[in-house]
């Protein structure tokens, strides 16, 4: 199931330069032709997209059963909180299982004071809808803790399962194109509000509250903000595809494909640094 899922996987929507047409000198027959090759792709092309409904539909029916399983884990944990450390300490998981799991997937994102948070999330999970609109949720499930009221905090990506009509033979499978967050109902408002004199850190919780990206791709801050959404939705399909199904493996550390922009940004200038010793080295040979 899980091979038939990255097959098929939804892809991330990146905002690309239009495509300049180049005019072409196909003959009359030629363009013929190519007409009816390009027929039977759109034809592959609605047999891909009845696919991928069939896929959602199977992944969907086979949630609850995974729900049974998640169910059974989150039992698990519970019973190790309350026999290892009473039912007066709720914030002890494992102990703090989801934080160490988060921490293990993607460190970037956790600040010293979200960890303190953290440590009260009893459970991360994904909920599918394909009708009217495909989506996904992911849940952050907390136990009541002195943050905020909110028991479930929310993260919703919607996909685009369906061919442009006015560019069909553009069709690569099916896209994440928006999220939506959900607000927070912090306790001590004032204690998260950013102040103007102090540099602060990112914070884990922000991931609650995306951006919006600028209709006019031509606004100042619109590369900025597609490329923190790129992030964002990639970070949503590896939380639902890897990470919660996976989580024990993370807990323990037998899995090692962290989702950070450090890390490339590090294997970048590795890169960066290796190709230029090979060249300052070539230079010496040929001298």
């Amino acid at each position: 199931m899980e091979a038939m899922r990255n097959k098929n996987a939804a892809r991330i929507k990146y905002a690309a330069p239009p495509v300049v047409k180049t005019e072409s000198t196909f003959t009359e027959d030629e363009k013929k032709t190519i007409t009816e090759l390009k027929q039977l792709y759109l034809e592959t092309i609605n047999l891909d997209v009845a696919l991928q409904r069939d896929i959602y539909n199977m992944e969907k029916s086979y949630e609850e059963k995974h729900n049974l399983i998640f169910e059974k884990r989150k039992k698990i944990l519970d019973e190790f909180r309350k026999q290892n450390h009473g039912d007066s300490q709720p914030c002890q998981s494992v102990p703090n299982f989801w934080l160490k799991v988060l921490k293990a997937s993607y460190t970037e994102f956790i600040s010293k004071k979200d960890e303190k948070i953290l440590e009260c999330l009893s459970d991360i999970r994904s909920r599918l809808s394909n009708d009217p609109v495909v989506k996904f949720d992911i849940e952050f499930h907390f136990d009541p803790n002195d943050f905020f009221t909110n028991t479930v905090l929310t993260k919703t990506y919607f996909l685009n399962c369906l061919p442009d009509p006015e560019d069909p033979l553009s069709y690569d499978g099916a896209e994440i194109y928006k999220c939506e967050g959900c607000a927070i109902d912090w306790k001590n408002p004032k204690d998260r509000e950013k102040k103007d004199d102090t540099l602060e850190q990112s914070s884990f919780f922000d991931f609650f509250s995306p951006p919006n990206l600028p209709d006019d791709a031509e606004d100042p801050s619109y590369c900025d903000i597609n490329a923190i959404l790129q992030n964002d939705f990639e970070l949503g399909f590896y939380l639902k595809e890897r990470v919660i199904p996976k989580a024990v493996i993370f807990f323990t550390g037998e899995i090692a494909d962290c989702q950070s922009s450090s890390d490339s940004e590090s294997d970048t200038e590795d890169s960066d640094e290796s190709e230029a010793e090979e060249e300052e080295s070539s230079n010496g040979t040929d001298k």
